[in-house]
């Protein structure tokens, strides 16, 4: 499983030391940077703490210069929860670097003083535990969700194997997945299928690759490194950065640690090189004692006419050991779905293809059936490189063939019709899948 390799130690480590020695020469604050960037890229455990710590105030003109007719969407007491709290990542690649079988990973989200929620992942297995009685008295609204939620737990459609897990999370406990487990299951089961998740492509790379990519993206990207006044945290570097210059190289450099099919994909849906910024940005680090400490990035510099500030930080510390929880709930993903799939197949008249479909009462209504023709639209015309449109639909209509009787779906014009006996509603096919677009009765 790759989730500390990529997620911990590939994307956010690759943004972080990308710089590192491909574009930095000669002036002493670039070779002082080179070095640093080059130590922290080449240790196999650390620690990054994100946060954002701009003032409510600035942040607040920064969002209205970005989108003046917005109004924010968050209360002065959601924002001040939000910029005082941060997400922990922790990773460790282990000893052996040609494989990531003893590779380790870390994620904790805090909210102002609570550890609101921790995720690990050690040998393929996701260990997970939440505060929840913490977070229910920091949003009080959602106790009657939770409430609700364990109440039904003892119904008697809640599969067996859901029941124990879900209570130990809403319990504090730690609960486990063993996810890769889960995937290898998968991966035998759809072996051979076009459309199966079994060989999604991914090439092998690692770490080291991804911030060799972002190192080659920023070679002569960077301009200059401008020595300013330290504080407490260390010498204060800022390095100036082409943001296009670097971005042509990640256009051209990224499709190739994929497949052909997947990398002709992302070839279609990368924005064009033109359409990004042809501006220089500033990021700024921290250095002490020639360790990196801190790295800073106002996303304010790619507004035009910004205002204000929205800074995206990231702490620096060493690693720290990642282990397996002890006596953790294992949640049965593997058991749950199929258990989950049985129920749907017994109650809703639905069969795989070539069977008749199951006798039974339906559960399903118009409503989501649209919501599932929208995700499937979105997912085809994603695959394709168009937008979402009625255009889609033969594409999509096998999917529905048996699932409930009565089940009529048509186009009409660019919107589609949903209809199960008398229940009709009328959808138009959103840009992301979410289904924000159905309204009730005919198209």
């Amino acid at each position: 499983m790759r989730l500390p390799r990529l997620v911990a130690g590939g994307m956010l480590a690759a943004l972080l030391t990308g710089t590192a020695a491909c574009g930095l020469q000669a002036a002493e604050p670039k070779l002082e940077l080179r070095d640093a960037m080059s130590d922290f890229a080449a240790g196999r455990a650390g620690t990054l703490q994100l946060s954002l710590p701009s003032s409510a105030d600035d942040v607040r003109a920064f969002a209205e210069a970005a989108d003046p007719s917005g109004d924010g969407g968050m209360t002065d007491d959601d924002l001040e929860q939000l910029l005082s709290s941060s997400v922990e990542l922790g990773y460790d690649f282990g000893e052996d670097r040609d494989s990531d079988a003893d590779d380790t990973g870390r994620f904790v989200v805090h909210l102002e003083d609570l550890d609101a929620a921790e995720v690990r992942t050690v040998d393929g297995v996701l260990y997970a535990r939440a505060d929840v009685d913490g977070l229910a008295e920091k949003f009080p609204e959602m106790q009657a969700d939770l409430d609700t939620f364990r109440g039904g737990l003892t119904g008697a459609e809640v599969p067996a194997e859901t029941v124990d897990a879900a209570t130990a999370l809403l319990d504090g406990e730690w609960v486990s997945v063993d996810v890769q487990a889960y995937l290898d299951q998968l991966e035998k089961a759809t072996a051979g299928q076009e459309d199966g998740t079994a060989g999604m492509g991914l090439a092998d790379y690692t770490s080291d690759e991804l911030r060799d990519l972002l190192g080659s993206a920023l070679k002569g990207a960077v301009t200059s490194v401008e020595r300013r006044e330290g504080d407490e945290i260390g010498d204060h570097l800022v390095a100036t950065v082409d943001l296009r210059k670097a971005y042509t190289t990640v256009r051209s450099e990224l499709p190739k640690l994929y497949d052909e099919a997947t990398a002709e994909m992302m070839e279609q849906q990368l924005p064009p090189v033109t359409e990004v910024p042809d501006k220089k940005i500033e990021v700024s680090f921290w250095l002490r004692d020639g360790e990196l400490k801190r790295a800073e990035l106002d996303v304010a510099q790619f507004v035009d006419d910004a205002a204000g500030s929205l800074v995206l930080r990231a702490d620096l510390r060493s690693g720290r050991e990642i282990t397996a929880p002890e006596n953790a709930v294992e949640f049965d993903l593997g058991a749950i779905m199929a258990a989950g799939m049985s129920a749907y197949e017994e109650g809703s008249g639905y069969a795989a293809e070539g069977e008749a479909p199951l006798e039974g009462p339906t559960t399903l209504d118009a409503y989501t059936v649209a919501t599932w023709v929208d995700m499937d639209i979105a997912g085809v015309a994603q695959e394709e490189g168009g937008r979402p449109s009625a255009s889609y639909l033969p594409k999509v209509l096998s999917f529905y063939e048996g699932m409930a009787p009565g089940l009529v779906i048509t186009a009409v014009g660019d919107r589609i019709q949903v209809l199960i006996d008398q229940d009709v509603v009328c959808l138009t096919p959103s840009g992301d899948g979410m289904g924000e677009n159905i309204y009730d009765g005919p198209c």
